[in-house]
């Protein structure tokens, strides 16, 4: 795969916080008598708002943002088992040292997601987008859109790497090269690659612009 410029998911994709999101979903399920499984299935992706929205339909605005913020309080706090995907550190040094690019585009707000960041020790890049900066949430390509642009790339030259099913269609609407991230069975929905871990790749700088991202043998 070559490209310019990368653009990163945090949630899943850069850190495991699979555990800490999903607990504190529960936590907002048990507190609004909603169904677990129900829950769990639709959360991943999207802003914590529009997810709120969809299981409370029938409430007042000022109580759907008082939940948000409630949401976002919880997450902020819950990190105590969060850590990286295996290598994420590394690569990211990696890319900064090679003046490769990159950017993160996450559906989480602001506040959840320096939080989580925060967990790799990595300087935070330029561009950081969260749910906040866009309009339409994933599956909508717009975060990508805005990351691509905030690089000064056309989408078509950046690669994405995504972990959830709405977030890799995001990035495909966008019109970006993806690869996945533990998602074994995403080859079939437009991933050009999948890896369980940042050590099973290998970038090489091809010239001052563009860069090759390979999977390694090992």
């Amino acid at each position: 795969m070559q490209a310019k410029g990368i653009l990163f998911d945090l949630d899943g994709t850069l850190v495991n916080s699979l555990p800490a999101v999903e607990r504190c979903w529960l936590v907002f399920a048990d507190r609004h008598k909603l169904n677990h499984s129900y829950v769990l299935k639709t959360i991943h992706g999207r802003k914590a708002m529009d997810n709120i929205k969809l299981f409370l339909p029938n409430k007042p605005e000022s109580f759907i943002e008082q939940e948000h913020r409630w949401v976002e309080q919880l997450e902020a706090e819950d990190i105590k088992d969060i850590d990286e995907i295996s290598g994420a550190s590394h690569f990211l040094r990696q890319l900064s040292s090679l003046n490769i690019p990159w950017g993160i585009v996450t559906s989480g707000t602001k506040k959840v997601a320096n939080s989580r960041f925060s967990i790799l020790n990595v300087a935070k890049p330029k561009v950081f987008i969260t749910g906040e900066m866009v309009i339409n949430t994933k599956p909508a390509p717009d975060g990508y859109l805005q990351g691509a642009n905030l690089l000064g790339l056309p989408t078509n030259e950046c690669i994405v790497f995504e972990d959830s099913k709405a977030g890799i269609e995001s990035a495909f609407n966008a019109q970006c090269q993806i690869i996945s991230v533990n998602c074994p069975n995403s080859l079939d929905d437009n991933c050009m690659l999948n890896i369980d871990s940042f050590d099973e790749l290998v970038i090489k700088k091809l010239n001052e612009n563009d860069f090759e991202i390979l999977k390694s043998n090992i």
